[in-house]
């Protein structure tokens, strides 16, 4: 801190200050050491570490670990961090964006930023903290004080000077509104002038962020609604992190391309004229700059989209929702994709995502349960919701102004028609340029052409002859934006013009007492229905409409008021509204024109492949064909490795650099290491100057006393079904050519593809030649082809690993055999074959320890659950713990690996009835880990009085007593309520266990619930539970489940006399995925 203090650049300036303000040199330096150690902040390590892993831990509790990045914009800013110090110039939603940023710099071991922070949140305790791991506590306000702002400068600069970088809300402060704001220049003024002092230059980046949703909304938005703000202490802070621990979705941070400071910028200033600007490269000019560059990458999130759907319309059904979300996706993904944060994802499980988050914020409601169920808005909960959607206005609004300026010239049958339509373009552009971010008219024109093209290749034709069908071409455009986005700003428009018309000009105009008035004024309106939304009377948008009316010379002056401009902008505020609802109408024909076609189309999946399983196909003959074999668990059963390597430590021979190595091995898998060439060349440099001889000899010996007996009978019959084919069969394998010579000799195979150890006169190097790994295989594989002239589209490959998918897409015929959890999943969403070999013995002892540990997880699953419940006081979210503990845990120790097709239908629609068919005991772990959570069971009840019948009791489990109908009528009650309130049910239409593949006959239990409830019916369909627990067996064995979700029934239209045929339906989709 010394050297910053006595720097001689520092002395001089405050030598110069004390000379012009009349001041001791002696005191003036002192003040200025004073304000070097209050701004002083390092990088400590240590604290830099517990920052960053504390902030980890905070954003943890409210939002999913993974923050939403774009890839490309990462690498591009680590190329830059490297060369540069970089000034990321965030907007600011929440009090958690500098940990996000954080967070994303250290998750990709990118540096961490200086920051500024406000001395207000100086607490003891974080000020130390804070210091140490770079932040910069700031005074709020400084205006006048010369030796504060030259303390400031210089010590910014030698920040700069040190290869350093910083960070700062430009906005000052957190949005009321959702869009960004204002930019606030102090920081920006400060650093660039410290810039200006240091040897090095400085790259401007701007960072925006979102959320799905924020902790600080409902309390920001009734702010606006005139309730005073919080104060900032530890208290506070302290109560914020506590609240946090919900789902609050996702967050998204996107960086943009450095801001020159020098280079020609197009954003403008609102309240300056643009012909006025005297200076193209002024300090508020590069700020709104920064703002729009921000403004054009901030992320846009579903939930903003609904949120934006669910302005313009009363109630959609989750169908609309979905309809409409997806078109307003497509427009933003043809401008930017990268933007979009559920971006290559499922429509039907991001919009259900998003709609479970906004009901559980309270910001929507559900009117009715079923796949026809509609969702609105609450009442109270207009401004939440405006805030959300708000975050994607800055890519929508250019489509609302062609929107609106259209509507305006549609009855306009002059020659000059275009000439009004750029007119009224610019007077939109100007009536709304406190709410967006604009670039200046020529750059602004070319992006409205830009949006133009969208409308119609031709619109420049259409708009130009008086003759065009406005109406026609606003029928045919698929989104409509223009009352979601403007309708607020149009009715806060209102409310100010309305105030300021009935203002008594006797009065002594104050800003604050104005907007007081305007706020009771906006009730009376909504009262007496002038505007539509009460949400339209917040704060942050009566000031700025006061802030253009202002603008427009339209507030008193020397008590005097322009009432023929508040008249004119009345009139013209009717006319939007007027154009407004004319949209509506447009919207609303088209909507259903759109609806029901694509009704009557067949539903396209993407990725799609075809419903059936594979089937038995004549092999074609041929010599260009090649059978490629995996060896460990496809060939044998066991992994070479571990008995070759055991063989050797057993032999007396290994040496202790061997012995060093394999440790080194064997401590990096076992700390979670799966990085197999590292591994490989770590073991390698054990054997460095072992003579290969040795190897060939342990290699026969291995074979010989271990391996040759774990052949699979299956894999022989393969091996020769494709000899006699005439096709050429291949072992490739990451295993040695000591491993695999012998069995492939044994087998009758010639051609062997092996990891490959360098070798000098007989003895090894410590170095891999060649890596049959991963890419290594799918290389070995395209080299032989060229060899031996094979077709890969025709050849095969046989594999038990996922880390053999690149040779596994290479083939035209994949097989996974022997498959483990990852390929077993990624085969059965592809319909590939998958081959599971007899195991050549069985495992009691095994098999029966791994029962009595998948039972015992029920209970500390359960206590597991009773401490989360006592956390959040919900019993909910106790049962929901201890369900997914259970499946998780007992799925595992059972030696259960479950593979799902259709999981998007686990999620989509909730609450819904989920039928299972019973095969075993099994099933119990298999439903617990597919639903997981907001569910109970309807069991038989007898089982109530088993060891764990008063835990699932205590959870919301429900026993039916099966020899009692009316009594099991009467137990299912608790299951409609259940349903009403947004909690599923699974239940077993059989009744019992069927103890095989055999389907029996389905009950009516579960859908008497469905259809009472009003929700839809899901099948999961379990194709081979029955394996794991065969019948007359009470032991697990270790068996890959396949499961199948299939799509949602609907049971809404369901009548109580046609009852017999619907569940006859039913049976039949279980049936016919059974026999796949």
């Amino acid at each position: 801190m010394d050297h910053i203090i006595e720097h001689h650049k520092f002395q001089a300036t405050l030598r110069q200050i004390a000379i012009e303000q009349k001041l001791d040199v002696e005191e003036v330096k002192k003040q200025g050491a004073r304000c070097i150690k209050e701004l002083y902040a390092e990088q400590h390590p240590v604290a830099k570490l517990v920052s960053v892993k504390s902030f980890e831990y905070i954003l943890s509790r409210a939002y999913n670990d993974k923050i939403d990045v774009d890839p490309k914009g990462v690498k591009k800013l680590m190329k830059l961090m490297q060369k540069n110090s970089v000034a990321f110039i965030m907007t600011h939603k929440t009090y958690l964006d500098t940990l996000v940023l954080f967070s994303t710099l250290a998750r990709y071991g990118m540096p961490i930023p200086y920051a500024f922070g406000g001395s207000n949140l100086a607490f003891p305790g974080l000020k130390q903290l804070g210091n140490n791991a770079g932040l910069i506590f700031i005074r709020r306000s400084f205006k006048d004080d010369l030796i504060y702002k030259a303390a400031l400068r210089h010590y910014i600069s030698t920040i700069i000077d040190a290869g350093g970088h910083l960070t700062w809300n430009i906005e000052g402060t957190r949005s009321r509104t959702g869009k960004i704001i204002y930019p606030q220049m102090g920081i920006l003024k400060y650093i660039i002038e410290g810039e200006a002092q240091s040897s090095r230059p400085v790259k401007y980046v701007p960072v925006s962020i979102v959320y799905d949703l924020i902790p600080d909304v409902k309390e920001m938005t009734e702010e606006g609604k005139g309730k005073e703000k919080k104060s900032e202490n530890i208290k506070e802070a302290f109560s914020y992190i506590k609240k946090l621990g919900n789902d609050y979705g996702r967050a998204a941070i996107r960086f943009g391309d450095p801001v020159e400071l020098e280079e020609d910028h197009q954003a403008i200033i609102p309240d300056l004229e643009e012909d006025s600007y005297a200076d193209t490269n002024t300090l508020p000019r590069f700020a709104f700059e920064l703002i729009h560059k921000a403004n054009k990458i901030t992320p846009v999130t579903t939930v903003s989209l609904v949120c934006h759907v669910l302005l313009n319309d009363f109630a959609l059904t989750k169908k609309e929702i979905e309809f409409k979300v997806n078109r307003l996706m497509a427009y933003i993904g043809q401008k930017k994709e990268e933007v979009l944060i559920d971006r290559g994802n499922k429509i039907g499980v991001i919009v259900q995502k998003a709609l479970n988050l906004l009901q559980s914020a309270y910001i929507i409601q559900k009117s009715r349960a079923g796949q026809r169920a509609q969702y609105s808005l609450l009442s109270t909960e207009y401004l939440p919701a405006t805030y959300y959607a708000n975050m994607a206005s800055g890519h929508l609004y250019h489509q609302a102004f062609i929107e609106m300026a259209l509507v305006k010239i549609k009855d306009d049958r002059s020659s000059n028609r275009i000439k009004h339509f750029w007119e009224e373009i610019m007077r939109l552009r100007n009536i709304f340029k406190f709410e967006f971010f604009y670039t200046n008219k020529p750059r602004f024109s070319s992006e409205i052409e830009a949006e133009l093209l969208r409308f119609d290749k031709n619109w420049r034709a259409i708009i130009a002859d008086p003759k065009g069908d406005i109406y026609a071409l606003l029928k045919k455009q698929d989104i409509f934006v223009s009352r979601a986005i403007l309708l607020s700003y149009i009715e806060a428009d209102k409310v100010v013009c309305f105030t300021l018309s009935h203002w008594d000009t006797d009065d002594e105009f104050i800003e604050e007492d104005f907007i007081e008035l305007a706020m009771f004024k906006g009730k009376e309106m909504h009262w007496q229905s002038i505007i539509t939304r009460l949400g339209s009377v917040s704060k942050p948008f009566l000031v700025n409409a006061l802030h253009l009316a202002k603008n427009a010379n339209l507030i008193p002056v020397e008590r005097h008021l322009d009432y023929k401009g508040l008249e004119t902008w009345s009139i013209y505020l009717d006319d939007l509204s007027a154009r407004l609802f004319y949209l509506k109408q447009i919207e609303t024909v088209r909507d259903e024109e759109l609806l029901n076609s694509k009704s009557k189309e067949q539903p396209v999946i993407p990725d799609a492949v075809n419903d059936h399983g594979p089937h038995e196909e004549e092999m074609e003959e041929g010599s260009h064909i090649t059978a490629f074999f995996d060896m460990d668990r496809t060939l044998i059963n066991d992994f070479s490795a571990k008995k070759f390597m055991m063989t050797r430590f057993l032999s007396g021979n290994t040496t202790i650099k061997e012995y060093l190595t394999q440790f080194i091995t064997a401590l990096a898998f076992a700390s979670g290491s799966r990085d197999f060439v590292l591994l490989t060349r770590i073991a390698a440099l054990g054997v460095k100057g072992i003579p290969e001889s040795s190897f060939v000899e342990l290699g026969q010996h291995v074979f010989e006393d271990y391996l040759e007996e774990t052949i699979y009978p299956e894999s022989r019959e393969l091996i020769q079904k494709h000899l006699a084919k005439g096709h050429r069969v291949i072992i490739i394998s990451a295993a040695t050519n000591y491993q695999i010579k012998p069995i492939a000799k044994a087998l009758g195979i010639k051609d062997i593809y092996a990891t490959e150890m360098e070798l000098r006169n007989g003895k090894f190097t410590g170095r891999i030649s060649e890596m049959c790994w991963g890419e290594g295989k799918a290389r070995a594989a395209r080299k032989s082809a060229k060899k031996y002239k094979t077709d890969l589209s025709k050849s095969y490959f046989y594999s038990d690993s996922f880390d053999d998918l690149r040779l596994l897409k290479l083939v035209g015929n994949p097989v996974a055999t022997n498959p483990d959890q990852r390929l077993s999943q990624i085969a059965f969403e592809n319909n590939w074959p998958i081959l599971r070999f007899e195991e050549p013995f069985e495992k009691p002892i095994v098999n029966g320890f791994r029962t009595a540990l998948a039972a015992a997880t029920i209970y500390p699953s359960a206590v597991k659950g009773i401490i989360k419940g006592v956390m959040t006081m919900s019993r909910q979210e106790a049962a929901n713990s201890t369900f997914a503990n259970i499946g998780d845990y007992g799925t595992k120790m059972a030696g259960m690996d479950i593979a799902v097709k259709g999981k998007h239908n686990l999620e989509e629609i909730r609450p819904a009835v989920f039928c299972f068919n019973h095969q075993s005991a099994a099933d119990f772990f298999i439903v617990m880990k597919l639903i997981r959570h907001d569910f109970t069971g309807v069991a038989k009840k007898e089982l109530q009085k088993s060891p764990i019948g008063p835990i699932f009791s205590a959870l919301g489990a429900i026993y039916v007593d099966r020899a009692n109908r009316e009594k099991a009528i009467e137990a299912m009650k608790p299951a409609v309520e259940a349903l009403k309130k947004g909690i599923s049910v699974a239940i077993a239409p059989e009744g019992t266990r069927s103890g095989s593949k055999t389907l029996g006959p389905f009950k009516k239990g579960a859908f008497h619930l469905a259809m009472q409830a009003g929700v839809p019916i899901i099948p999961i369909v379990i194709k081979n539970a029955y394996m794991a627990m065969p019948k007359g067996s009470s032991m697990f064995k270790p068996t890959h489940i396949e499961v199948v979700v299939l799509d949602p029934v609907d049971t809404s239209l369901w009548k109580r006399k046609n009852l017999n045929g619907h569940i006859e339906y039913v049976r039949n989709l279980y049936l016919n995925e059974l026999e796949n």
